[in-house]
């Protein structure tokens, strides 16, 4: 009856883990892509959405870990968008041998996509 109930908490915890951490690529992803469409050079955008998505991402709590922020696919240009991809690492290590014979992953790697539009008439500085 034991080894049941703590099955039954261990495929809670991890259904929680791989939902918040879906969430938190999916909000690290946006805020990435926003705070990219803000700024008026490829380089400031890419360093501006890097930040915005390790903020995101510590503001959020540990589900998610190492991330990856790439914005391949951008036009940081007016009228463009911005794409921002955001790969992020959940960990399940802590279920141990009862959460691997479960079937649990250690590991699963989210991915996150945001596209967001660049003003048409935008000024460039």
């Amino acid at each position: 009856m034991t080894t049941a109930a703590m099955s039954l908490v261990i495929v809670v915890v991890a259904a929680g883990r791989y939902v918040d951490g879906s969430a938190q690529a999916n909000d690290a992803a946006y805020a990435a892509a926003r705070a990219a469409s803000l700024q008026s050079s490829e380089e400031s955008a890419m360093t501006a959405g890097r930040q915005a998505a390790v903020d995101a991402l510590s503001d959020r709590g540990k589900a998610c870990q190492d991330i990856s922020v790439s914005f391949a696919g951008s036009d940081i240009s007016p009228g463009g968008q911005v794409v921002a991809e955001v790969e992020c690492t959940v960990s399940l290590v802590d279920t141990g041998a009862l959460g691997a014979s479960l079937g649990l992953a250690p590991k699963r790697v989210f991915v996150e996509r945001a596209v967001v539009a660049i003003e048409t008439y935008r000024s460039e500085q």
